[in-house]
């Protein structure tokens, strides 16, 4: 059994490109920090973007590769916590509270019928796989909370005692390291020009998001193994 998934794999590789901007930013530093201040800053700032954008990428993936091994490994439904098939369907139940027509109401309710059915059979294993786009939506900005949340999509409610129990003393740090990222990412996507780091800062970031991605794949991985079924 590998000791990592291929999300975190993918993550892994995904993040030389955040390292590459760091690294020409840091070379830019030591050669002319001040002439070149302007560049430097820009690579910063856009290492932060990507860094973000890479973090939601990869917790996307451990769910879609979660979804995908619920479908392969034919699991039964009944292992299958009722809740992910609310965040399948959400979108049909959110509607559903706003519309207060009848007739569009039913014409919503056929929609649900005739599209997803399927899912919400009580018995045997699934015959086609559980769309992960809808079951995503609504995920983003990942700051700690949401990564939390998005887990419990699953059933998985021990995420947080697990990463505090392995992190242990690396815990604090690397969540407000997660959530520093996401803010400053937020800010930087408002148009705040001020807002960037030097490239020491951003290989620190890197550092620690890096260790925390890795610390929360085998910790999600170990749990799907027990309650769900194997990712790895």
């Amino acid at each position: 059994m590998a000791r990592y998934t291929q999300s975190y794999s993918s993550f892994v590789r995904r993040l030389d490109e955040v390292i590459a901007l760091q690294q020409l930013a840091d070379t830019m530093e030591v050669e002319n920090p001040i002439t070149l201040r302007d560049e430097i800053n820009a690579l910063c700032r856009g290492s932060i973007v990507l860094l973000s954008s890479h973090i939601e990428g990869y917790i996307k993936d451990l769910g879609e590769l979660t979804l995908e091994s619920i479908y392969s490994k034919k699991l039964d439904r009944k292992k299958i916590p009722i809740r992910v098939f609310y965040h399948v369907s959400k979108n049909y139940f959110d509607d559903l509270k706003e519309i207060t027509d009848p007739a569009k109401a039913a014409r919503r309710v056929h929609e649900f019928m005739e599209n997803d059915s399927e899912y919400w059979l009580l018995k045997g294993t699934l015959r086609k796989s559980l769309p992960s786009v809808r079951f995503n939506q609504g995920f983003s900005n990942p700051n700690y909370k949401k990564i939390r949340g998005y887990f419990q999509r699953f059933g998985y409610s021990k995420y947080n005692g697990d990463l505090k129990r392995n992190l242990k003393s690396d815990y604090a740090v690397s969540v407000n390291m997660l959530n520093h990222i996401v803010d400053i990412r937020n800010k930087i996507a408002h148009g705040d020009i001020s807002e960037t780091k030097t490239p020491e800062e951003i290989a620190k970031m890197i550092s620690i998001v890096k260790g925390y991605c890795r610390m929360t794949d085998i910790v999600f991985a170990n749990w799907c193994r027990s309650e769900l079924c194997g990712i790895r």
